[in-house]
């Protein structure tokens, strides 16, 4: 494994051009994009968090990716660590693939599956599970390839604990592989049904138990969060209403009087 090169922020930062992707959150990193010996690249920067969620959070999540990049060196799907640059921001290579596109647009071909199929077997056959694999965090090259990215929650086999044989460290990673594989396919039978062979077929019919509690509460919370909103928006809007009726009828009055 090649050493990654240990760099000052400030001149890293002084390379990057426009961030591509703002945080939404306390909890999420800006991406840069900036060219990298003349490859493009990305800087994974969480130094721009409130200074408590950078030292509760910022730094572990970014000092876990790097852990798990280091990993999977020479993987071919993942991004490869170029650099650090401090605890809290690192650059990586800038993978030349797109996020799925939405099914109303089409799905990629019936290779991407297969290729995506074989890296996700890749990426536990090395003894990492992924752990959110979601839509977004699948990209789909021009040609059918496969690209996994966004492992911040990564799960490794051999820890914690440091040794192969941890108890803890390989219960987690196996949890983890089977919500990997679930998830994977559930999104190729929202995309390719008739393609889902035995296998995933039945990683698809044997949810675990807690992940079925986990997503029925996520959409609960998400639901009762999206009914409020829209209970003040339309009160909001009721309210308004009511202010300019209000207006209109003081105005009617004073052009009679």
């Amino acid at each position: 494994m090649a050493p990654v090169p240990d760099m000052q922020y400030a001149e890293v930062r002084a390379r990057c051009g426009a961030c591509i992707h703002p945080a939404r959150s306390a909890g999420q990193a800006d991406l840069y994009e900036l060219d990298w010996e003349g490859r493009p690249a990305l800087l994974k920067d969480f130094s721009q968090r409130p200074r408590l969620v950078r030292w509760l959070f910022s730094r572990r999540i970014a000092a876990r990716e790097v852990r798990m990049l280091r990993r999977l060196e020479g993987l071919e799907g993942t991004p490869r660590l170029l650099a650090t640059a401090g605890p809290e921001a690192f650059v990586m290579e800038r993978l030349p693939g797109e996020r799925i596109p939405n099914r109303k647009r089409g799905g990629p071909p019936a290779i991407f599956w297969a290729n995506a199929r074989a890296l996700l077997d890749q990426l536990h056959a090395r003894g990492v599970a992924h752990g959110d694999l979601r839509r977004k965090n699948i990209l789909a090259g021009p040609n059918g390839e496969a690209y996994l990215i966004d492992f911040a929650t990564a799960i490794r086999r051999d820890t914690p604990g440091g040794g192969r044989g941890s108890w803890l460290g390989g219960y987690l990673f196996k949890r983890c592989r089977t919500i990997d594989r679930n998830s994977f396919a559930r999104i190729k039978a929202q995309y390719a049904p008739e393609a889902l062979d035995a296998t995933e077929r039945r990683w698809l019919e044997q949810m675990p138990l807690y992940l079925r509690v986990g997503r029925m509460l996520k959409k609960r919370v998400y639901r009762l969060r999206k009914r409020r909103y829209w209970r003040k928006r339309v009160k909001w809007v009721k309210w308004l209403r009511r202010k300019l009726r209000a207006r209109k009828s003081q105005g009617r009055r004073r052009s009679r009087g």
